[in-house]
């Protein structure tokens, strides 16, 4: 009888270890390491109001969101494009296309947008978890440049541990992508897993 509930004792374990790897693995294929929305999944009602006319950077920039708000990418990225030309210190507008770019797979181009965002306003927090995100996930994998930006995040704004997912994207970036640990920090530390003890 002890030989019985051994094997069953172990049979079972492995079945629960393999259930929590088969469903990380599909939720690393299906959300980690998947690019971003495409531009056509954009939400059609826009969250903006396009301006008329269009004279300023600040006109640009905001028909900018509202062309990407409509799904139409390119226009979005020469919206944010003009908007730079007019005013190239407008920091928003380098954030923008960057951020459409990343949707559209040019993480190279994203990059430049975003350390010269950073270069304009260095505690853009929005910019520096979009780089961050990039040397996590998408191009030229860095983690530890990665780690370093969502540690500035939270030096810019210790509240961004409660009220965005730097927390997890830092823990995942420490442990090179999904594993164990990361499994066990979760269960340890629950949402707050990945951020320092100090903000926990």
């Amino acid at each position: 009888m002890r030989k019985n509930i051994s094997l069953i004792f172990g049979i079972g374990l492995v079945l629960i270890v393999a259930g929590v790897l088969f469903t990380f693995g599909l939720f690393r294929e299906n959300i980690v390491s998947q690019p971003m929305a495409a531009c056509q999944a954009a939400p059609r009602k826009p969250l903006t109001t396009a301006p008329v006319p269009l004279s300023s950077a600040q006109d640009y920039y905001v028909q900018g969101d509202y062309d990407y708000e409509q799904g139409d990418c390119d226009k979005a990225i020469a919206d944010y494009s003009r908007a730079i030309e007019l005013n190239p210190n407008l920091a928003e507008a380098y954030n923008n296309r960057a951020y459409v770019y990343m949707v559209k797979q040019n993480y190279a181009a994203a990059l430049y947008d975003l350390n010269r965002a950073l270069q304009i306003r260095p505690s853009y927090v929005n910019a520096l978890m979009n780089r961050a995100d990039i040397y996590n996930y998408y191009y030229e994998i860095n983690y530890a440049r990665a780690v370093a930006d969502y540690d500035q995040v939270l030096k810019i704004d210790p509240n961004a541990a409660q009220t965005t997912s730097v927390c997890g994207h830092r823990l995942l970036a420490l442990n090179h992508g999904w594993n164990l640990n990361v499994l066990g920090s979760m269960f340890g530390d629950g949402a707050m897993a990945g951020c320092p003890k100090t903000l926990q």
